[in-house]
């Protein structure tokens, strides 16, 4: 019996390249250490509720992720393409009206953002969307910021400030602008092209059915690896931490660039990990009458916001509720993303009130905390000059290698990269 292809790790990336060298008719297994495949792309169903492991959407335009998905069972349910900043009791709403012309009367009204900076907005996309994917990569976008290439097309502090910071921030988990402007016109163009959804199901759905689309038995849960096997100067299987050994033609690197270095050490592999982590913080509550209502973001402008950005999650997709009751996804992110349970509970309801009583909305109804979720590493640094230092597929040794985001970019669609050309290369190898 030929040996099996081990994939460590079953995210994005490890179930992409699962499904990839199964359309080539070569089998693989999937080992994960959490109770269920998905990794940062999961969902919790609990007490009627549906929690997403952090505030997440999916871009339809992403073209690699898309191959991998049967996009009419997930129900995708659509955000309004369009953001609500409040800033000093005053709320503004911009939206793309080229994909929703009912946005048109309030973007062109909106304070928030001066009639010249609104004409920049609406070159730049045209901007974006002429470019390729891979153009938006090319190295006079990847070596500047996002701050830098913003100021040279002619937008000023406020704008930057005022809009790119806190909707970027939410993109980016970080509002300082600091990241590698080719990431910024990356999601311009995602966001230009398509909608921005979660499947009805959560996003967890998105990973739960391509866990499915494998035949039984090809993800272990529960599985986590603790070191790979070396012989004769090749990577031959891998030790699991209950002991247990398995062989492989070939093993698969697909967790966080963290975690992936630490067991390429076990085979005296040195992998290189991305300066800089990006976390988020999520507080969910409850309540039957949301303070922030719609299916637009909203976006704290305030230069002290703990809350980086919030929306009513259940205006979107109302399946991820039952009865009448609202659920609202508050997300901080940089420092604030740190702070304590306490003092992001008290920031999310005094923030969430301000957003509110800006727009009007003086809504009284208690806010029931359900949860607060965690990602301390949601995404890697991508700074200016970050693509020059990723890894390459192979690991410099026989029979390892490497499914991950840092080949492309820190997203679900770089993940889907990532995956999908990690199996190519194997298979090219074979």
């Amino acid at each position: 019996m030929t040996e099996p292809v081990l994939i460590v790790g079953a995210g994005v990336a490890g179930l992409v390249c699962a499904l990839e060298l199964q359309r080539h008719g070569q089998s693989a297994i999937l080992l994960e250490g959490a109770p269920e495949a998905g990794g940062r792309v999961r969902s919790t169903h609990a007490n009627g509720l549906v929690i997403d492991h952090g505030f997440q959407v999916l871009f339809t335009a992403y073209p690699t992720l898309r191959e991998y998905l049967e996009t009419d069972a997930l129900q995708f349910r659509r955000f309004l393409p369009a953001a609500r900043i409040v800033r000093d009791g005053r709320i503004s709403l911009i939206g793309d009206a080229l994909r929703d012309p009912s946005l048109l009367i309030g973007t062109v009204l909106a304070r928030a953002v001066s009639i010249g900076d609104k004409l920049r907005l609406l070159a730049l996309r045209r901007f974006a969307q002429q470019l390729t994917i891979d153009d938006c990569f090319a190295i006079r976008f990847a070596q500047v910021s996002t701050r830098e290439f913003l100021a040279g097309r002619g937008f000023g502090p406020a704008v930057i400030d005022g809009f790119f910071a806190p909707f970027y921030g939410g993109i980016f988990l970080d509002r300082t602008l600091e990241t590698s402007a080719s990431i910024l016109l990356f999601t311009f163009k995602m966001l230009a092209d398509g909608d921005t959804v979660v499947p009805a199901g959560g996003i967890g759905a998105l990973t739960q059915q391509m866990a499915a689309a494998l035949p039984a038995g090809s993800v272990r849960v529960s599985s986590p690896v603790a070191q790979l096997l070396r012989h004769d100067g090749r990577v031959t299987g891998v030790r699991l931490a209950s002991g247990e050994e398995l062989t492989a033609r070939h093993v698969v690197l697909a967790t966080d660039a963290p975690a992936a270095a630490r067991l390429a050490a076990t085979a005296d592999v040195t992998l290189p990990v991305p300066e800089g982590a990006r976390g988020c913080t999520t507080v969910y509550f409850t309540t039957t009458a949301s303070p922030i209502p719609g299916k637009a973001l909203w976006l704290n402008a305030a230069p002290d916001a703990v809350i980086s950005h919030a929306v009513t999650i259940s205006d979107v997709a109302p399946t991820y509720v039952t009865g009448k009751t609202q659920l609202i996804a508050a997300t901080a992110v940089g420092p604030a993303a740190d702070l304590s349970d306490e003092a992001l509970d008290a920031a999310a309801r005094r923030e969430l009130a301000t957003m509110g009583a800006a727009a009007g909305n003086s809504v009284s109804a208690p806010l029931v905390r359900e949860v607060i979720w965690r990602v301390p590493y949601a995404q890697f640094a991508q700074p200016p000059g970050w693509r020059e230092l990723r890894p390459t597929i192979a690991c410099g040794i026989a029979g390892l290698w490497r499914a991950s985001e840092v080949l492309h970019s820190s997203s679900l669609e770089g993940a889907a990269r990532g995956g999908q050309s990690a199996a190519r290369a194997l298979l090219q190898s074979s």
